[in-house]
């Protein structure tokens, strides 16, 4: 009499997995009714793994009978099937596989339990290797034994998932821009200075412009920059110019009292201790309307000008340079009791930067308010007194060439250092 076989199902990670299992609990005639692929595990739907499930029984057994499968017309049309058929194909190999290594592996613990081998009658023995399994019964074999990994934590996939940042891209500045510093740095201005306003108009000019306009854009950071006389109201001045010898203070009073006479305004020219008394400045000027006078100190230059009420007063002062400590002193005693609103550093413009920096560290003790650029036809690179004007925050009042004197214009003087 025969009783209904077990069926069981099983799964694995493939099939060369699975089958063992069946023939170890189902024997070697088992029957695979179904197969099932499929994923299975993992975090968020990453990470999961393939899956195999196989669905077998074991043969039918007759009793006093050996085992023999099933005859009946649904079990036949069942293995007739493609999918089982396929399904045999594929596992037969690796089931005869299986047992060639066990049947192998049988003989050779026959052999060595032989006492002749023992003994060793035949000589020395090469160790044992086992026989080398098919690749695909030993990737079989291997997944047997490999063990199960580790669980996946979603502590662990979040990093994973993350969005990676871009590292940020630093704006690369236009070509032309090496060669506009370089061109600043030829009109005289430090690098410093140079790279600084060549780079705050690539940063803060091109958003509202296009790299073709860079020039245009560079010159007019040059010139925001550029403090220039403003704000002189309608009133009375009184100017004094300071310098060192060959600064070209004369010249400038000279240039600038022509200008406002040619206006029809009253202008005194003061020659405080000029080695000459004045004369070539009176020489000079006296025929335009100007009046120079000529006093030894502020008491003497005082009462001269006490009848006076003209709209430009011009102080011409003796040379001081960073060694006439004793001088600037006397003149800046001499310069606040002539109340003297306007003190104009007098700057040749082919002076140097340092040479620059000196003497207005020199003469700071007569309270500096403005930069006064002489001698600017002289050269085409005044850059260092325009750096010491824009460094110092001290207006740049005029330009005084050959020709005579000109308000400082700060697009103008931008141009002329970048043509």
């Amino acid at each position: 009499m025969s009783t209904t076989p077990e069926t069981k199902t099983f799964r694995g990670r493939s099939l060369e997995e699975v089958l063992p299992q069946v023939r170890d609990e189902l024997g070697p005639d088992a029957i695979v009714l179904r197969r099932r692929e499929g994923l299975a595990g993992g975090v968020a739907g990453f990470f999961q793994r393939s899956y195999v499930e196989v669905e077998a029984r074991g043969a039918i057994e007759a009793e006093g009978a050996p085992i023999e499968t099933r005859n009946d017309r649904a079990t036949a049309e069942g293995l007739a099937t493609h999918g089982i058929q396929t399904l045999v194909e594929q596992a037969s190999p690796f089931a005869d596989a299986l047992k060639t290594a066990d049947r192998a592996h049988e003989v050779l613990a026959e052999l060595a339990a032989e006492p002749a081998v023992a003994a060793g009658l035949y000589g020395p023995q090469p160790a044992y290797e086992p026989a080398e399994l098919p690749a695909a019964a030993a990737a079989a074999a291997a997944a047997l034994i490999e063990p199960a990994p580790a669980p996946v934590t979603a502590a662990a996939v979040a990093p994973a998932l993350a969005p990676v940042a871009e590292p940020a891209r630093e704006l690369e500045p236009p070509a032309a821009a090496a060669g506009l510093e370089a061109k600043l740095v030829a009109a005289g201005l430090s690098a410093a200075l140079a790279a600084d306003i060549v780079g705050e108009a690539v940063a803060h000019g091109l958003p509202f412009s296009t790299p073709r306009s860079l020039k245009a854009l560079v010159r007019s950071t040059l010139a925001r920059r550029l403090p220039v006389l403003a704000d002189v109201g309608p009133g009375a001045r009184r100017i004094a110019f300071a310098g060192a010898g060959g600064a070209g203070k004369s010249a400038a009073i000279s240039a600038l009292a022509r200008a406002y006479a040619a206006a029809d305004h009253e202008v005194v020219v003061v020659a405080l201790r000029s080695p000459d008394g004045g004369c070539d400045l009176a020489a000079e000027l006296e025929p335009h309307g100007v009046s120079v006078i000529a006093a030894a100190d502020a008491e003497q230059a005082a009462r001269r000008l006490a009848r006076r009420s003209p709209l430009l007063t011009l102080i011409d002062t003796p040379a001081a340079g960073p060694g006439d400590r004793g001088t600037v002193a006397a003149l800046a005693a001499d310069l606040q009791a002539l109340g003297a609103t306007e003190i104009h550093l007098t700057l040749p413009a082919t002076l140097s930067g340092a040479a620059a920096d000196e003497l207005a560290g020199a003469l700071a003790p007569l309270g500096l308010t403005h930069v006064a650029l002489t001698h600017a036809d002289q050269t085409a690179r005044p850059g260092a007194p325009v750096e010491l004007a824009i460094g110092a925050r001290k207006p740049l009042s005029y330009v005084f060439d050959r020709e005579g004197a000109e308000p400082a214009d700060a697009a103008a003087i931008a141009r002329r250092l970048l043509p």
